[in-house]
C-alpha cells in the first residue's frame, strides 16, 4: 500500500471519528437527549439528575390547571365559589404528586411502606378522622392519575421537535394498548446553561384528556356491540321530560327529574333492569350521567312509564356545567345497560373498560403511581 493511500485512509478515519464526536456532542445538546437522561436518572435512582431535567412543580401545577379547565370550562364562565374551592386544593395536590414522584425516583417503589409507631391501644376503636384538605387533595390526586391513562401506553418515539431560542416543543408519540389508539403528547422544554434541557409542561393535556375520553367511549362501543344489539332487540327507552329543581338558600341542593317510557319488545318478561340517564350539550360533551336500578315486572310487548329523581352534587365539575346549561337546548337519552328476565337470563353491557394489566414496577400497586411517573417509566422502558 502506498504512503498516499495510507494517508487517505488515516484522514478518512479521522474525519469519521471527528464527525461522530461532533454528532454525539450535538445529540447531547438536543431536547430528545433529555429523555435518555431522564431514563438514566430513573434507573439509577438519581433524584438530583432527575430534578435537573424535570421541573416537577411546574409540570404538576400546569397539569392541575389544565384538568380544572377541562372539567369546568373557561374560568370566566365557571361558578366562582366552586372554582375557588377546587383551586384552593392545588397547593395540597401538587406537593403530594411531587413527593410521590420523588419517592419513586429515589427508591423505585411507588408506595411509602414506612410504618409509624404509636402508644395508643390498638384494641380501642379508632375515631373517624375528620376530612382535611390533605385527604381531599390525595383523593383528587388519585383522580388526576386515573384520567390520563399513561399506565396502558407505550412510548413510540419522538415525532418532531421544534426549537425557538431556548424553548422547544417536543411531540412524543404514545400508543395506548388498551384503546388501540395513538396519542401525541406535546412537551415544553427549556434549555439550561450547560446546553441540556428541562421538561416544564405538557402543553396539550386538555386536548389529550378529551381525545382519550372519546377513544374510551369508542372502545366500549366496540366491545359492547354484540350485547348492545341484543338489548336493542329486547327493550327501548323513550325520553319524556327533564327538569332541575333547587332547594334555595345559601347552600342550595339540586335534583334532576326525568320521565321516560320503557317498552318490552322481547318475547320474555323483564324482571329488572339497570341503566343511566345521560345529558349532553350541543357539542356532544357529557354533562351528567345518573345511574338507576329498577325491579319491575314488564310483560312481553308491555310498556311502563317511569319517573326518576336524581340528587346532583353541585361540587362535581360535570354538574357545574349542567347547572349553567339551558335545559331547552341540551340533549338527553336513557341508556339501558342491563336487563334481567324471568327465566334467569341476563343481558349486560360493560360500563367501563376491563382493568388494565399494569407492568410491575417493584410492586403490584402500579396504578397508584402519579401519572407523570408512568410517563417517565414508559419512556425509560422503551428508549
Amino acid at each position: 500500500m502506498s504512503e498516499n493511500n495510507k494517508k487517505y485512509i488515516l484522514i478518512t478515519a479521522a474525519l469519521i471519528v471527528i464527525g461522530a464526536a461532533l454528532y454525539f456532542f450535538y445529540w447531547m445538546r438536543t431536547p430528545q437527549y433529555t429523555f435518555t437522561q431522564i431514563h438514566e436518572a430513573v434507573q439509577q435512582h438519581d433524584l438530583t439528575k432527575f430534578e435537573k431535567h424535570v421541573d416537577l412543580n411546574s409540570l404538576y401545577a400546569h397539569a392541575y390547571d389544565d384538568v380544572v379547565y377541562y372539567a369546568f370550562g373557561d374560568p370566566k364562565e365557571a361558578n366562582p365559589f366552586l372554582l375557588g374551592i377546587v383551586q384552593s386544593l392545588k397547593s395540597v395536590v401538587v406537593p403530594i404528586m411531587t413527593e410521590q414522584t420523588k419517592h419513586y425516583v429515589e427508591t423505585g417503589s411507588i408506595e411509602d411502606n414506612t410504618e409509624e409507631t404509636s402508644d395508643i391501644d390498638d384494641t380501642a376503636p379508632a375515631p373517624t378522622p375528620a376530612p382535611s384538605p390533605k385527604t381531599e387533595g390525595q383523593q383528587l390526586a388519585e383522580q388526576l392519575k386515573e384520567r390520563t391513562g399513561f399506565g396502558t401506553m407505550r412510548y413510540e418515539g419522538v415525532e418532531s421537535s421544534e426549537q425557538v431560542g431556548k424553548t422547544a416543543d417536543v411531540a412524543v408519540k404514545l400508543y395506548d394498548k388498551q384503546l388501540e389508539h395513538n396519542f401525541i403528547l406535546h412537551v415544553k422544554m427549556y434549555e439550561l446553561d450547560d446546553g441540556s434541557w428541562r421538561l416544564t409542561e405538557i402543553t396539550n393535556l386538555k386536548e389529550l384528556l378529551k381525545e382519550r375520553e372519546q377513544a374510551t367511549a369508542a372502545k366500549l362501543k366496540q366491545l359492547n356491540s354484540k350485547v348492545q344489539a341484543e338489548l336493542d332487540a329486547a327493550v327501548t327507552a323513550v325520553p319524556g321530560t327533564i327538569a332541575i329543581d333547587s332547594s334555595g338558600g345559601w347552600f342550595p341542593s339540586y335534583t334532576m327529574q326525568n320521565t321516560f317510557t320503557l317498552n318490552n319488545i322481547s318475547a320474555k318478561t323483564i324482571t329488572g333492569l339497570q341503566g343511566s340517564v345521560e345529558v349532553f350539550d350541543n357539542d356532544g360533551m357529557l354533562l351528567q350521567r345518573c345511574r338507576f336500578n329498577d325491579y319491575l315486572t314488564l310483560a312481553p310487548q308491555g310498556s311502563s312509564s317511569l319517573k326518576k329523581l336524581f340528587s346532583l352534587n353541585q361540587f362535581k365539575p360535570e354538574t357545574v356545567r349542567l347547572l349553567r346549561s339551558d335545559l331547552k337546548t341540551v340533549k338527553w337519552q336513557v341508556t339501558i345497560s342491563s336487563v334481567s328476565f324471568d327465566d334467569g337470563s341476563q343481558l349486560q353491557l360493560l360500563t367501563q373498560l376491563p382493568k388494565a394489566k399494569y407492568k410491575n414496577i417493584k410492586t403490584d400497586t402500579h396504578k397508584r403511581v402519579c401519572f407523570y411517573v408512568l410517563l417517565f417509566q414508559l419512556i425509560a422502558d422503551n428508549i
